[in-house]
């Protein structure tokens, strides 16, 4: 039963990608703190929030009521002289930016996306690219959320700071995240350079140019010997037209030259080399959220794992060095980012930056390579996993990778002491059984 009544049979959600399904009990939409509260103390449990759907694991998953709270509205109040503002945690990162342009004020950085929620996205940890520039958790300074007696608790860090501690990334295992008081900063404009360069250009200079520019990434495409650099700057300069984007294009291109190889590698790599040869980058201005995130229409299955900078290009190049010798089927760029560390508890980037290195497989083509080859690659290396991203770890790891872990689980425990927010996926992550 569902907090207005009988099962809604026909409720099922799907992610982002099709690679996690689930039959929820009831999916609801609550508008107002009242209809929330009753959906936290009357609904089915365990009680998931979901978003954009873009997590690979099932975060968010759950057989007993799944809550949507895009209706709580966008931008609720700005202090505009301390460039904060409180917003609805259920908003959209896309439309949140173009409302908090309208005051002047912009996000810090953003990630390689803009379609995810705000409170999926800090409570997972997303992350942009800058050596300087930490993941979104970080620049959070206070939260309401609704605990599962449904009431409203702020935390901040002169207000139950332990728990705020703990909740900026929390997977939503503490309660409902309604509200975030987000540090931004004004709003500006960024001078965007993207150009192809060969493998080994990009491992040599991608640390120089995580120190000396304001964001850098790169990607690499399996069984070319190049990839693609992006490069963002800030600048006072007036905003450039901006070619349409064919990112999609360019990755179905990548699957063609796959398909039309059948397994000639020397071939397939020959042809992306051309290719690349001949590659046209951007150099455009536009504004900060425009530009640094992407639309990915093309659907796929990700794992990413954080590692310590001094091994990560080692740990590229293993990476690459199986996936060519191993995995022809391959063809998705692998994503290579830096993040600035935080003192978050569960945070990838707790205790100093990270290199994040992205592997993808098209949503149509296997992944249990990633489990079996990619990822004792990256745990051997001392990596963190990303919390939306696929991977296999569970209490027993994860306490071993996390300073605070146990002090986290402890106030969870005390927060939501019947497992109200606790699926059974979270359950293993934190080492108790949920009782919803």
């Amino acid at each position: 039963m569902g907090a207005g009544g009988q099962k809604d049979t026909s409720a099922t959600w799907t992610n982002w990608s099709g690679n996690q399904t689930t039959r929820p009990d009831r999916i609801e939409q609550p508008q107002d703190l009242d209809a929330l509260r009753h959906v936290v103390t009357e609904g089915v449990g365990p009680i998931r929030v979901v978003g954009a759907g873009h997590s690979f694991t099932p975060v968010a998953a759950t057989e007993g009521t799944l809550l949507k709270l895009d209706g709580l509205g966008l931008v609720h109040s700005v202090d505009k002289s301390a460039r904060r503002a409180w917003v609805n945690a259920g908003a959209r990162l896309k439309y949140l930016s173009p409302e908090l342009e309208r005051h002047g004020l912009a996000f810090r950085n953003l990630g390689d996306i803009n379609e995810q929620s705000l409170a999926g996205a800090i409570l997972t940890a997303t992350h942009g690219t800058g050596a300087e520039l930490p993941c979104l958790s970080a620049d959070i300074t206070g939260l309401k959320f609704m605990t599962a007696s449904g009431e409203m608790m702020t935390v901040a860090r002169g207000a139950n700071s332990n728990v705020f501690d703990a909740a900026r990334v929390s997977l939503g295992a503490l309660g409902v995240l309604v509200e975030a008081e987000v540090q931004l900063v004004d709003s500006y404009r960024l001078h965007r350079k993207t150009w192809a360069e060969p493998l080994d250009a990009l491992i040599g200079h991608a640390m120089s140019r995580w120190t000396t520019r304001r964001n850098y990434e790169f990607f690499y495409i399996p069984f070319s010997g190049y990839g693609i650099n992006i490069s963002h700057e800030e600048t006072k300069a007036a905003p450039t037209p901006r070619p349409e984007q064919d990112d999609d294009e360019a990755v179905l291109g990548l699957k063609r030259a796959r398909d039309y190889a059948e397994g000639d590698v020397k071939g397939r790599r020959e042809y992306l080399k051309a290719a690349f040869e001949n590659f046209e980058g951007e150099d455009v201005v536009g504004n900060s959220w425009e530009l640094l995130s992407s639309q990915r229409n093309i659907l796929f299955n990700e794992m990413e794992y954080h590692l310590p900078p001094k091994k990560a290009l080692t740990v590229l190049s293993d990476v690459i060095a199986l996936i060519e010798k191993k995995r022809p089927d391959v063809f998705f760029p692998i994503e290579v980012r830096r993040t600035a560390g935080d003192n978050l508890w569960l945070s990838p980037f707790n205790g100093g930056g990270r290199v994040s290195i992205a592997v993808h497989a098209y949503h149509e083509d296997e992944y249990d390579f990633f489990y079996s080859d990619i990822e004792p690659i990256f745990r051997k290396a001392g990596g963190r996993p990303h919390w939306g991203k696929l991977h296999s770890l569970n209490y027993r790891a994860l306490s071993d990778l996390y300073p605070d872990f146990v002090t986290f689980c402890k106030i969870r425990n005390e927060l939501d002491p019947h497992g109200r927010f606790l699926s059974p996926y979270l359950a293993d992550l934190f080492g108790v059984k949920g009782t919803a």
